[in-house]
């Protein structure tokens, strides 16, 4: 068994909180890593949930390297914080009435225990952004001495194997006073080094290749993009349409690729295969190998 989930109840509504914990038997449970990921923590940022979605999809699969990440990592996934405020339609609010993006601090240091916090190697959550274009990533510079651009690094692997979809350029990496509450802030202070934000632009990508346009009506409709037919939605019996590009906004498709290009990222990151150390150039390029 390599999958279980634990119900637990807010104290205002009593809508349900699922925490899920995706590993697999294999291996030494003491020594895995930990990667903790969650989503709409902000209600109205529902592409938060499609790249989730890609996430789970890709890793509770059967492909090698889905069963790869399970040998290797303990995932510690909440894919909605904030069921509440889903329930109740707000954009950014509990029922409280406050962000609680602002209150992790409070909050986490009671479920985070030190000696299990000093294992997680990623903490990442799912946002949306209501001003800038692309997917980038926030995360937090600083700490000890030669690794103020360690934490640029994952971001920066990503933008290679996502760059129709993730911009590096627009990642930020100031630690602000503002932010002091949010939870890549919290956990990094926590000692989570590689602790970010992740937000898919609601504004959509300035990257990859143009779409056409359709000389015809075709699925997007007159005038409109050239979307070729794609079958329809079993749910909502409406056309499915294609991954975006350039100077579109980003379809749930793209969405769900992004959650396994972080899957693959993650992989990038800490591969453990010890024959690519001694890569030399002009041969197949592996992925790179980073020891945490």
């Amino acid at each position: 068994q390599w999958f279980y989930f634990r119900i637990q109840n807010t104290r205002l509504a009593g809508n349900t909180i699922y925490l899920l914990t995706i590993t697999s038997p294999a291996g030494v449970a003491a020594t895995k890593r930990v990667v903790v990921l969650s989503a709409r923590v902000h209600p109205g940022e529902s592409g938060g949930s499609w790249a989730m979605r890609g996430f789970l999809d890709f890793l509770l699969s059967t492909h090698p390297d889905a069963r790869l990440l399970r040998q290797l990592f303990v995932f510690k996934v909440v894919p909605m914080l904030n069921p509440d405020g889903v329930v109740v339609g707000n954009s950014r609010c509990s029922l409280a009435g406050r962000d609680p993006n602002r209150a992790y601090g409070t909050a986490l240091r009671s479920s985070f225990p030190g000696v299990w916090h000093l294992r997680v190697v990623l903490y990442c959550d799912f946002h949306g952004h209501s001003r800038k274009n692309n997917i980038f990533m926030y995360g937090c510079d600083g700490g000890q001495a030669g690794l103020r651009l360690h934490q640029r690094i994952f971001p920066l692997m990503l933008s290679k194997n996502a760059p129709d979809k993730f911009s590096f350029p627009s990642c930020k990496f100031k630690v602000q006073k503002s932010k002091a509450g949010t939870g890549r802030v919290v956990m990094w202070r926590m000692g989570v080094s590689n602790s970010y934000t992740l937000e898919a632009a609601f504004g959509g990508s300035t990257l990859g290749e143009a779409l056409p346009l359709a000389r015809d009506a075709g699925v997007g409709g007159a005038g409109g993009r050239a979307v070729p037919a794609l079958g329809s939605c079993p749910l909502f019996r409406c056309p499915l349409s294609p991954p975006g590009g350039r100077n579109s906004h980003f379809t749930v498709e793209d969405l769900k690729a992004l959650g396994y290009h972080l899957c693959d990222t993650l992989l990038d990151f800490c591969d453990p295969d010890p024959a690519k150390v001694g890569w030399q150039p002009g041969t197949a390029a592996p992925r790179p190998v980073l020891v945490l």
